[in-house]
Order: structure tokens, then C-alpha cells, then sequence
């Protein structure tokens, strides 16, 4: 037998557990959504740099020549992207750039510690593109690998670079003994 004739008592519970089991979950939604900080499931992609970051003023003349020049390669924080030694530099006209003798040192922004090193024996800078290209022998390192090409095109702004031309790459890995040879 139902506990009203009417049998209205057993709907309107259903429908007073329904609204609370509603508003209960409409409030721990707010709050979960206001207690989790914002985090994405996917790294934020790096745009290209801005034109104004890079090498842009060298201190020299057209037509003359300097020894040992050093440019560092700040980003718009202050923070060291990289390094341009040069043993001889010669600017060509206003936008081109030759060095001789040159080592550039990419750093790790974040921690400020060297990346990639490039050796070029003679290389010609853009300074409005920001493309060093070197047509001779070219070496890059890392502590993990070294690989060399007969041509380089490097972008400083994008880290980026071609390399052409009878291409060697020697990977440094962890040295196989007679025993871990299996792994």
C-alpha cells in the first residue's frame, strides 16, 4: 500500500533528490573550475622572433676590417641566445656582414648554458634577413652528436639550419662493452 492515496509522496522526493543531486554538481563544477589553475594539454608553440631581436648593430665601417670581434645575441629578456666569435670581420656594404675564422654559440635561454656550437671557416652575414651562410666546410656540435656539410645556411632568429654537401654526422651514444651488448 502507498503511504498517501495519491501516491504523489514518492514524486516529489524523486524530483527534490534530482534538483539537490543537480545543484550539487553545478556547485563542485564552479569549484573545480575556480581551484585548478589553467593548465594546457599542449606546450605553447614558440612564434617566430620578433625582427627586432637579433645581431643588428656591428660596430664597423664599410670597407674596413676587424680582429676578435665578439657579438652576443640577446633576446627581448635580457637573456643570452647566442654568441658570434670572429677571428677577421669585414663589412661588405650597410646589410652584409663577412667573418672569418667564426664560432657561434647557441644557448639554452632558460638555464643560459651552451647548446650547439658552429664552426665556419669564412661565412657571410645578412643582417636584415639575419641568415649567415658559409659556402666552405662547415662543423656543428652538441654534446650528443657532431654532424658536418660542404655548404651552411643558419637563420639566427629561428635557430635553424641547412646544412648541404656531403653531409657526416658521428652520434655520440653510451659505449657498448662486451657485456651490455644486448641492450
Amino acid at each position: 500500500m502507498l503511504p498517501f492515496r495519491s501516491g504523489r509522496a514518492g514524486i516529489s522526493r524523486a524530483s527534490s533528490a534530482f534538483l539537490v543531486l543537480a545543484f550539487l554538481t553545478c556547485a563542485a563544477l564552479a569549484a573545480e573550475k575556480v581551484t585548478k589553475p589553467a593548465v594546457s594539454a599542449t606546450p605553447e608553440k614558440k612564434g617566430r622572433p620578433k625582427p627586432e631581436e637579433g645581431i643588428k648593430d656591428v660596430p664597423i665601417a664599410a670597407g674596413h676590417d676587424a680582429k676578435g670581434l665578439v657579438l652576443p645575441d640577446f633576446d627581448l629578456l635580457g637573456r643570452l641566445r647566442g654568441k658570434l666569435q670572429a677571428g677577421v670581420t669585414k663589412r661588405l656594404d650597410d646589410q652584409r656582414i663577412e667573418f672569418q675564422g667564426v664560432t657561434f654559440t647557441t644557448f639554452v635561454p632558460e638555464t643560459q648554458t651552451p647548446d650547439l656550437e658552429i664552426i665556419m671557416k669564412t661565412s657571410i652575414f645578412n643582417l636584415k634577413t639575419q641568415v649567415l651562410n658559409s659556402t666552405e666546410r662547415t662543423t656543428v656540435k652538441r654534446s650528443d652528436f657532431e654532424i658536418a656539410g660542404d655548404k651552411m645556411k643558419f637563420e639566427m632568429l629561428t635557430r635553424q639550419g641547412t646544412l648541404t654537401g656531403n653531409v657526416k654526422m658521428v652520434v655520440h651514444g653510451k659505449a657498448r662493452t662486451p657485456g651490455n651488448e644486448h641492450e
